[in-house]
């Protein structure tokens, strides 16, 4: 009986409106009851002397008539609840596969230039033509999909920036769009932006290799909320019981990577501690001019070209030999690819490439309802039955004499 009730009260009905409808119609099957009662007494009276009315409904039972009405407002009931979606919570054991991705966005003033041909979506948006505009929407077409993996967005120019790993994509995309040149130190720090990201990627190695020079580094890689790593868990919270370590990879998005010394160290670092890294070059071999930006316009819109020192005026090229290069060093050339330059974004190869880096395994309980209307229709059929086999007569063997 305690199992039962414990049942009973954990019940939830998915339409509401409908389940209060339930609840009152036994109240109206009882009030029709009355209402039928009231009426045929009065048309009894109206028929002519009792004594005589009495011998000729001899037969007539009001209390079978008072039962078929009490079962036929308890079958409605059944048949209502029935119809309003009665659910338990119950568990189910997913398997879930995956990737820890870091996604960079280069949004250094080079990446301003307009060296690159409009898309539908910047027409559509009159966003600028710019190689930074074609990262973002490349970045987004990635993202989407990646349906399953978790993403780091990190934008960096002359530092870096990061947003925690998450599995809400909506959140990673604004983040690499709301922030531009205007909101980072100048310049194009590529060894900055792989220790970052293998820092996200690899939250246990916190204090060695350089992690503690970006400061503290919040939750990212953490078990989401509702997860935990801990296979016996404690009870409170879903298992999330993880058989094959989740793959992971660093997705740089840039106009040019510079090979010095220290950015092929943190490229190794990577390759290393087994993060896959892949360059994503964008703009063209042609190049154009590299503008300042209006720091008190919130819209950090270009003004006059920049110029060097001699007076001459910055001209900014996709470098290709220095993403080629490191490329290699974190293992595959193959992973320096070019994103297109006049055409709709096309983030297939990028996909492709990325979901050959291996994918972990784990197994996760779930929550989920379980519809358990069955019970109640059922019964709600059967007390239909037995309503129709209930006759509204008694058996008298000579009813006149009564």
């Amino acid at each position: 009986m305690s199992w039962l009730w414990t049942h009973l009260t954990s019940l939830t009905f998915s339409t509401k409106w409908l389940f209060w409808v339930a609840i009152f119609s036994p109240v109206a099957v009882a009030a029709l009851h009355l209402y039928d009662r009231t009426r045929r007494q009065a048309l009894t009276r109206r028929l002519g002397e009792l004594p005589i009315v009495s011998q000729v409904m001899a037969t007539m039972s009001p209390g079978r008539r008072a039962w078929k009405d009490a079962i036929a407002a308890v079958a409605l009931l059944l048949l209502l609840l029935a119809a309003a979606r009665p659910q338990l919570e119950g568990k189910r054991k997913v398997e879930l596969r995956g990737l820890d991705l870091v996604v960079a966005v280069d949004v250094s003033k080079s990446m301003l230039v307009d060296d690159v041909g409009p898309t539908q979506r910047m027409t559509k948006k009159k966003l600028p033509t710019n190689r930074l505009e074609r990262a973002r929407e490349l970045a987004t077409a990635v993202i989407d999909e990646l349906e399953g993996d978790r993403i780091g967005p990190v934008v960096f120019a002359g530092a870096a920036t990061n947003f925690p790993l998450t599995e809400d994509h909506e959140v990673a995309i604004r983040f690499l769009n709301d922030l531009g040149p205007g909101d980072l130190p100048p310049g194009s720090n590529i060894a900055e932006v792989l220790r970052v990201s293998r820092c996200l990627l690899r939250p246990d190695l916190y204090d060695d290799l350089g992690c503690s020079k970006i400061g503290r580094r919040g939750h990212g890689g953490d078990p989401l909320r509702g997860e935990s790593l801990d296979p016996k868990g404690d009870g409170k919270e879903d298992v999330l019981e993880q058989k094959v370590e989740r793959g992971k990879a660093i997705l740089i998005i840039t106009d040019g990577g510079d090979p010095d010394e220290e950015t092929v160290r943190e490229v190794t670092n990577a390759r290393e501690l087994g993060i896959a890294v892949f360059f994503v070059g964008v703009g063209t071999e042609q190049g154009g001019i590299v503008y300042e930006i209006d720091p008190f316009n919130s819209n950090r819109r270009t003004t006059q070209p920049k110029k060097l020192p001699d007076g001459s005026t910055v001209v900014s090229k996709r470098e290709d030999s220095g993403m080629r290069t490191l490329a290699e060093a974190a293992g595959d050339p193959k992973r320096f690819l070019l994103a297109t330059e006049r055409d709709e974004v096309d983030p297939m190869p990028i996909v492709e490439a990325l979901r050959a880096v291996n994918r972990g395994l784990a197994t996760k309980k779930v929550k989920e309802m379980k519809d358990v209307f069955e019970p109640f229709l059922f019964a709600g059929l059967m007390l239909l039955v037995i309503e129709a086999a209930i006759g509204t007569r008694r058996r008298r063997k000579y009813p006149e004499a009564q």
